[in-house]
């Protein structure tokens, strides 16, 4: 990348820098070993995390350099761009060069006269052969063009000079796909979202818990769960969805793994599910009352009998407390009138810690409802990445299964009534297919009628 030579211009000395190989490769091992710690390293989590994994010193050095969100960091979208830089004037350093060897003039290169590959002589003079050679020539390789050469007939024809740009095509399908990736990137989101059967949301959690809303509504209908005979692993969970937009239920659909659904570019994919408490039902004892029965939602305020009101902050189904208590926990919220909530803890009938206070509670039952697991994305740049997937393939192709093959036909008078065949050809890739096409030709003219030697 280093340039040497005086005399040159500033802007120069810029273009040669970015027109360098060696910085093809530097960027592209730099993004390489830079992908390497964003698939080892988990994105979009909170600094507790990377506290828990790598230390306070660690999560500091993973915050400062940007690795725990690196895909949107503003070095990884540096590197991207001189990349793209990059190879944009690589090509066009390169580019003129091939549209003026596609664009040579064939008469000019038929009077070329090339170091033979094969030669041998066939019956009768130059003007009997060269229709008959041309047809041949014609067939085997192309349109054939004549010009008269030192008393002789050059026949030249060439096939597959657009492979040349094969490899500007997959330089422009990188560049697209970087268009892409930058631009999902910048204005696409990837979240999640739990929703309970009846429940409407209309919005979506995204990186470190942020809330992103939707502009429309999401409603379960109904959660289904199947499982394998004889086992309590789900072979099939599915989602009854309404999309909501405008107060107006406008679209239904059943959600299955591996079957997204698509609202308004959005897409949303059927990925997890889990249990939520619903309710308990526990035993409500103020002093010098007997117990009664009620039901109490889980974050949400219940009328008590006898003044006051209840919800459920937290709920553990099975809770270890070695020989003191072993079942299930509930943390009740309790707010009297006209004074502040304050929490209690609820267990099951049997437990040894005494319950104190005006107010105690002791669970009865309780009431777990399944809520479906949603991703959530939104990727603008994805038909980049699409177009620059095809136009990649459609580049390879071009550039690993085609050449650019020229042959020549050079005809001139061997006495007694016989022509020399002069046999010459080049290519810009797989030489061995253009010396089988030599083959084919030089064995279709000898077994044409006539004495060849």
């Amino acid at each position: 990348m280093k340039d040497t030579q005086p005399g040159r211009s500033a802007l120069e000395l810029i273009w040669s820098f970015f027109a360098s190989v060696k910085l093809s490769f530097f960027l592209f091992l730099t993004l390489a070993v830079a992908s390497i710690f964003g698939t080892l390293i988990p994105q979009r989590e909170h600094l507790h995390v990377y506290t828990k994994a790598y230390g306070e010193t660690g999560a500091r050095i993973i915050q400062a350099l940007s690795l725990d969100d690196m895909y949107h960091s503003y070095w990884f979208l540096l590197l991207l761009t001189l990349l793209a830089v990059n190879l944009v004037i690589c090509s066009l350093n390169r580019l003129p060069l091939a549209l003026k060897v596609i664009r040579k003039d064939p008469a000019a290169e038929a009077k070329r006269v090339r170091k033979a590959w094969r030669s041998f002589t066939v019956d009768g003079g130059v003007q009997d052969n060269q229709d008959r050679l041309a047809r041949e020539l014609g067939r085997v390789v192309g349109k054939v063009h004549r010009a008269e050469v030192d008393g002789g007939v050059n026949l030249f024809a060439q096939r597959g000079a657009w492979s040349r740009l094969g490899v500007y095509l997959v330089h422009a399908s990188v560049l697209i796909i970087f268009i892409g990736a930058i631009v999902g990137n910048l204005w696409g989101f990837d979240g999640r979202v739990f929703i309970t059967e009846g429940q409407t949301v209309d919005h979506i959690l995204i990186q470190r818990g942020k809330k992103l809303p939707l502009g429309f509504g999401v409603r379960l209908d109904k959660f289904t769960i199947t499982y394998y005979k004889g086992s309590r692993m789900p072979s099939e969970y599915i989602s009854d969805l309404v999309f909501i937009n405008h107060g107006k239920e406008v679209k239904k659909w059943r959600l299955k793994v591996n079957h997204p659904v698509d609202f308004k570019g959005i897409d949303f994919y059927q990925s997890s599910y889990d249990q939520q408490l619903k309710s308990v039902k526990v035993l409500l004892t103020r002093k010098g009352q007997e117990p009664q029965e009620v039901q109490l939602y889980f974050q949400r305020w219940s009328k008590l009998p006898g003044g006051g009101e209840a919800g459920v902050q937290d709920f553990r189904p099975q809770v270890d407390m070695g020989g003191m208590y072993r079942g299930a926990v509930a943390r009740i919220l309790y707010r009297s009138p006209g004074k502040q909530p304050v929490a209690l803890t609820a267990f099951e009938p049997g437990a040894r810690m005494a319950s104190r206070g005006e107010v105690t509670f002791q669970l009865k039952g309780w009431d777990m409802v399944s809520r479906t697991g949603l991703s959530v994305k939104y990727d603008p740049g994805v038909w980049f990445v699409w177009i620059g997937c095809i136009l990649m393939t459609l580049g390879f192709l071009v550039t690993f299964y085609t050449s650019h093959r020229k042959v020549w036909l050079r005809l001139t008078p061997a006495g007694k009534g016989r022509t020399r065949v002069e046999i010459a050809g080049s290519a810009n890739r797989n030489r061995v297919g253009l010396q089988r096409a030599m083959e084919r030709l030089e064995q279709s003219i000898r077994n044409q009628k006539g004495k060849a030697e």
